[in-house]
């Protein structure tokens, strides 16, 4: 039997653009549940992109169409879902042979279900990755009510047929189920898990230092709130830490404003802004760490707090995100902080630099553990 996935993120030879998907996918292979895992990328008509294979994955493209800017999606999804049958026919893939149909993010939903449609043993799945789940602050429309409606109207036709909604959080999944138009059939909560071969403790001794070394992944945008992490330290470097040296890696709309930040704060022998590394560099990364803290505060899953718990580097995030999910109660005041609260930041990161205490979480995060729990609910 095969094990379909759909996806608009998939790493390409050029692109390591949605690496948690591509070991999400290997987790399936592993499992051998499956004959074939097979991924599907909707490719847009004029870019006339081709097949390939990644690592070892087939990765196939069928050609879409759709309204630019966001604007009403679904306008050409009977020409996309009839493309879609056309690339499955030219492989010689036949209904019966599909076993599981998962798509990624709401819009992409419309071919499990057409799937299901052509093969009612099919089990669909439509996995979640951000908060926004039905795209309502997506595209030029996205401040008239009229178009809110209508991506409300159309992302829960498409949620309520699915078998189940997948999301990578509980957070997720209470952002979906707070529209009172969505009525999942089932739901499963898979985190983000990490490929352990990938990102792990190394035996690599940090360069001979007296720098307590902070890290921090991610795009620079408001909602990441790097800012408050700058401020934090300027208050430790206040108080007598002048050892603490920040790692940025990232670039984005806020990176310029946090820079002049900065340079008007005398925090420049503290904070450094390094452009982005490969990601199979990250581990290198992460364990010349002491510290993780990205004080996200709209984070459906950040995979960058697990990857450096995997290197044996302890974070902290935002409470009500994602992550904070995996924080035991009994800890939450040792990790997570209130979105923008700086003060109590600096005094976290201060108690940790003393302390240097182990960090726990709730739950196993190899990726290969928990697809395979998620693979045998499948079975019941």
């Amino acid at each position: 039997m095969i094990y379909i996935v759909i996806t608009p993120f998939f790493p390409e030879p050029d692109n390591f653009r949605g690496p948690y998907v591509y070991d999400q996918v290997k987790a399936i292979i592993n499992s051998n549940k499956f004959d074939r895992v097979i991924v599907f990328k909707p490719s847009l008509l004029q870019n006339n992109e081709k097949d390939y294979v990644y690592d070892g994955i087939e990765v196939y493209r069928f050609n879409t169409l759709q309204v630019p800017s966001s604007i009403l999606p679904g306008a050409f999804d009977w020409y996309n879902i009839k493309s879609l049958y056309k690339k499955l026919k030219s492989l010689n893939i036949r209904f019966s042979d599909i076993a599981i149909a998962h798509s990624h993010v709401t819009e992409l939903g419309i071919y499990a279900n057409a799937l299901k449609n052509k093969n009612p043993k099919i089990k669909t799945l439509l996995q979640h990755h951000g908060f926004d789940i039905l795209s309502l602050k997506n595209g030029r429309c996205a401040n008239m009510n009229w178009h809110k409606k209508y991506m409300v109207w159309y992302g829960s036709k498409i949620c309520n047929k699915i078998d189940i909604n997948v999301g990578v959080s509980n957070k997720t999944l209470e952002y979906l189920t707070s529209y009172k138009e969505v009525k999942t059939k089932h739901t499963y909560t898979l985190y983000n898990g990490v490929d352990t071969t990938k990102f792990y403790p190394t035996s690599m001794k940090k360069e001979k230092s007296d720098k307590f070394i902070i890290g921090c992944v991610a795009n620079f945008w408001k909602l990441k709130d790097q800012i408050t992490l700058i401020k934090a330290v300027g208050i430790l470097k206040d108080k007598g830490y002048n050892n603490i040296l920040i790692r940025f890696i990232g670039s984005g709309a806020t990176l310029n404003s946090c820079k002049e930040y900065v340079e008007n704060n005398n925090l420049n022998e503290q904070i450094s802004f390094e452009t982005e590394i490969g990601h199979r560099e990250l581990n290198d990364y992460y364990n010349s760490l002491d510290l993780f803290v990205l004080p996200s505060y709209w984070e459906a899953f950040g995979c960058v707090y697990t990857e450096a718990y995997a290197c044996g580097v302890p974070f902290i995030a935002v409470k009500g995100q994602g992550i904070s999910e995996l924080i035991p109660e009994k800890d939450i005041d040792k990790w997570l902080i209130d979105k923008g609260d700086f003060v109590s930041l600096s005094e976290k990161i201060e108690t940790y630099i003393i302390n240097r205490y182990k960090q726990e979480l709730t739950t196993n995060i190899d990726i290969n553990y928990l697809v395979c729990e998620f693979l045998q609910k499948l079975d019941h």
